[in-house]
């Protein structure tokens, strides 16, 4: 296989379902013109399944491959792991998509934004947690900015900009919705619908056909485009919701 290693460690690997006649030798992919190493595994628990996977995350590996985006319905990533080798980091997609998650969690759960609470909670504000805040002001009734640092200047600019007032408190208060940034956000005392974004609790359904016809896990597909600059923010579709019910607690509106 003819493979540039002069990109190595820009470039994401593609696992791939082979069938029986088909050959689980690595290949260069493109999907949407952004390059994968894609490379084939077998389904079931036989000796060729396991040899697959070993052959498969050695190439990986070989190649300087990290981060892999999976097929759909795989769960032996600690295999790849071993290699250091783990799925496609899903949490930079959700943190440009925040404020449509927050819009969808309010669609689902008939809150209207302009009777709604959204605490935006993070350890410092991010280039990420800013625009889903500058978002989210348009058409949301109260933000909380729950951060330590550089709060109180994006408080001001959505003042300025949006008429809307954000408090920057330590902790949530009498919110709606719970958008966690980060895992050092201080949550513990948070009421209604807590979404932190990079936790595998949270199950996020996109709008994109796209990576619905690739065959492999639609959000990683997506992470890695997003990581490659091949999509764009603003094209991010949030199509469906779903978290950790146990986690939340009834606000009364």
């Amino acid at each position: 296989m003819s493979w540039d290693r002069g990109e190595r460690g820009t470039v994401f690997g593609l696992v791939e379902w082979r069938g029986a006649g088909e050959r689980c030798g690595a290949r260069e992919k493109r999907l949407d013109g952004v390059r994968f190493l894609a490379v084939g595994i077998r389904r079931g628990d036989g000796l060729r399944a396991v040899w697959s996977l070993r052959t498969a995350a050695r190439t990986l590996e070989r190649y300087g491959v990290t981060q892999a985006v999976f097929p759909r319905g795989f769960s032996l990533y600690e295999r790849f792991a071993a290699r250091g080798i783990v799925p496609v980091d899903v949490r930079p997609l959700r943190e440009a998509a925040a404020a449509a998650i927050a819009r969808r969690v309010m669609a689902q759960q008939e809150i209207a934004p302009r009777r709604a609470t959204v605490a935006l909670c993070a350890a410092r504000v991010t280039r990420a947690y800013a625009a889903a805040a500058e978002t989210l002001a348009a058409d949301t009734r109260y933000l909380q900015l729950c951060t330590a640092q550089g709060g109180w200047e994006l408080s001001q600019t959505l003042r300025s900009r949006f008429g809307i007032a954000a408090p920057v408190l330590r902790v949530p208060e009498g919110e709606d919705i719970v958008l966690c940034f980060d895992d050092a956000a201080e949550i513990s005392a948070a009421r209604g619908i807590v979404l932190p974004l990079g936790a595998a609790s949270l199950r996020v359904t996109y709008g994109d056909e796209r990576a619905e016809k690739c065959g492999g896990e639609p959000e990683q597909l997506l992470a890695a485009w997003y990581a490659s600059l091949a999509l764009r923010a603003e094209e991010i579709c949030v199509k469906r919701v779903a978290w950790d019910q146990s986690a939340n607690i009834g606000v009364e509106r």
